[in-house]
């Protein structure tokens, strides 16, 4: 299936590990030339020289893509070595853990800045770009704790702040759709990154369990049985980046292998 984005420019924040690796990878693969960007500097010229070897166009900058500075330093970088931002994905790590008598002001405002300013930051970086040429992807990887809220986790500042950035693309989609920019929020289940494998090892020794990939691949509450791999997200994000997409906007989009329990 051809994608109708070949040529264009597209920017990954925290692309340079997991889901956020996979996508810059998996658009780079639809002719896309990806802006890798992430903090780690040894991870995003591991992905650009992964997307350069199979032919691919990719440079990388590194930045924090939680600080406004940073985030239009990184844009304006990107547009001076690529062109024009066509495509941008949001991927940034998630605010700290904690339950709500855990967690003060200034981790709640630490997660709001990181969750919605920070998406805002980058929207407004790129929206002159994409409504220049008529075209433009904006697309955030989110969690299914927008959807269901994660209780046995304690997840209180992500579950309260990534609802929000749900509401900041929704009503963002309604604004610029007439430019033919579409933007959307992937609903993320379980995912088998090093990131998620970190996370369920320190929940393994507070429980005082041994962690085993092989029995974390396999969950009973997913229907189709296991965790899901990073490409499969990326496949996901590529189409809704695609011109072939152009008709879904608004949207949170779940990718979960069905463990969400809700209608809707």
């Amino acid at each position: 299936m051809d994608l109708g984005i070949a040529g264009k420019v597209a920017l990954v924040s925290g692309g340079s590990k997991g889901m956020g690796r996979a996508t810059s990878i998996e658009l780079a693969r639809e002719g896309c030339k990806v802006v890798v960007t992430a903090r780690g500097n040894d991870a995003v010229d591991s992905t650009v020289a992964e997307i350069r070897a199979a032919g691919g166009t990719a440079v990388g900058i590194t930045g924090d893509f939680t600080k406004r500075d940073e985030i239009e330093r990184i844009v304006t970088e990107a547009r001076s070595q690529l062109g024009p931002i066509e495509i941008a994905v949001f991927n940034v790590y998630g605010p700290q853990s904690g339950r709500y008598d855990e967690v003060d002001d200034a981790a709640l405002l630490s997660a709001y800045n990181d969750m919605v300013m920070a998406l805002h930051w980058m929207s407004r970086a790129v929206l002159p770009d994409m409504k220049a040429a008529g075209f433009g992807r904006l697309v955030n990887i989110n969690s299914i704790g927008s959807k269901e809220v994660h209780r046995a986790l304690p997840l209180f500042t992500a579950n309260l702040s990534r609802v929000a950035a749900v509401s900041f693309n929704k009503t963002l989609s309604a604004e610029v759709g007439s430019f033919g920019i579409t933007v959307n929020t992937m609903g993320t289940g379980g995912f088998l990154t090093d990131r998620y494998e970190s996370y369920m090892k320190v929940r393994a020794e507070e429980a005082g369990q041994q962690y085993d990939q092989a029995e974390a691949m396999r969950r009973n509450d997913i229907p189709v049985g296991r965790l899901g791999h990073p490409e499969e997200m990326a496949a996901a994000i590529a189409f809704l980046c695609s011109t072939r997409a152009s008709y879904i906007t608004g949207q949170f989009v779940v990718v979960d292998g069905g463990r969400v329990c809700t209608l809707w």
